[in-house]
């Protein structure tokens, strides 16, 4: 998820958990220690890009790195603070690193949960990247704590329930998508469009789907071509988890990872995908994951995508 998701979740955590204690600044250690997983991002940028691709969300975002940080912070801040009991910090530090990996593992990027002892990738494709609608109950009791001293307990816990209410109507949409779809993952900052897959042995059906629809997906069939892959890609075969295509435009090979849908694709069929990887060496590829998200937004796209996610 976004940082200011991760932000107010770990300051409404922090404080549910120390806020007795430490007042205030419970909400800014819990702020500072969700965020602290994505920590691998600032690595990326030191390597090639495919290889950055999974290096986000890896091992700093494991149960075993939640374990080991959380007792280090617990036994750093234990040392600063004597009189606070060595346990509460355990808990509050490894529940800060813990929700962090919980949450990113919502989204469709794909966690690595049980990272160093495997290498597999845990997502449950309920929210997208960045959701308002997820994140605004947090942010507000967040503000509100920031400026007041009465019920701040309530307030904490008030905007946990309603971002988790707001998961449980994630599951309830997607339990309502194509049966037949062996893919589904919310499209842009919302829980009611959705983008399908469908694997087949030679490509992919993708079609995006309302849960207002009241006619049959529309899918487009897109080849998986792997034979115009001149080159070994571990690195990004691993990444796209078996949802990958490969095409030629302007004389260069591009690995299309079509887990994250398509620029637009609710209104475009034939639009590109988002992470399309250049195998030549173009010496950009780093955080190419952006690439394409917001391309093309606009007043009246916008317009028509509010329309499609209403079902028409």
């Amino acid at each position: 998820m976004d940082p200011i998701t991760h932000l107010t979740l770990g300051a409404c955590t922090g404080e549910l958990l120390l806020g007795r204690r430490f007042g205030k600044k419970a909400m800014f250690f819990g702020a500072l220690a969700a965020n602290l997983p994505d920590i691998d991002t600032v690595f990326g940028l030191f390597e090639p890009g495919d290889q950055a691709l999974l290096l986000h969300r890896g091992f700093t975002h494991s149960i075993c790195f939640a374990l080991l940080a959380g007792l280090l912070l617990a036994w750093l801040f234990h040392k600063w603070f004597s009189n606070i009991r060595f346990g509460a910090f355990i808990m509050f530090f490894c529940a800060e690193l813990g929700l962090h990996d919980l949450l990113d593992t919502c989204t469709g990027y794909g966690t690595g949960l049980l990272e160093p002892f495997t290498h597999s990738r845990f997502s449950f494709n309920l929210l997208f990247v960045a959701d308002p609608l997820f994140t605004i109950g947090l942010l507000v009791a967040t503000v509100v704590l920031l400026f007041t001293n009465r019920s701040r307990k309530k307030w904490a816990a008030g905007g946990i329930t309603v971002s988790l209410l707001y998961v449980c109507s994630a599951l309830l949409c997607k339990s309502r998508l194509d049966p037949a779809a062996t893919m589904t993952t919310p499209a842009p900052f919302n829980t009611l469009l959705w983008y399908n897959i469908k694997k087949t042995d030679s490509g992919y059906y993708t079609g995006y789907q309302s849960v207002f629809d009241k006619r049959p997906v529309s899918y487009t069939y897109h080849a998986q071509n792997k034979y115009l892959l001149k080159q070994s890609a571990p690195y990004l075969e691993r990444f796209a988890n078996g949802y990958y295509t490969v095409s030629v435009s302007g004389g260069h090979t591009y690995f299309n990872v079509i887990r994250f849908g398509q620029v637009q694709g609710w209104q475009t069929k034939d639009a590109p995908f988002v992470l399309s990887y250049p195998m030549d060496d173009t010496g950009n590829e780093n955080m190419i994951i952006q690439k394409g998200r917001l391309a093309g937004w606009s007043r009246r796209s916008i317009k028509q995508y509010l329309e499609r996610i209403m079902g028409r």
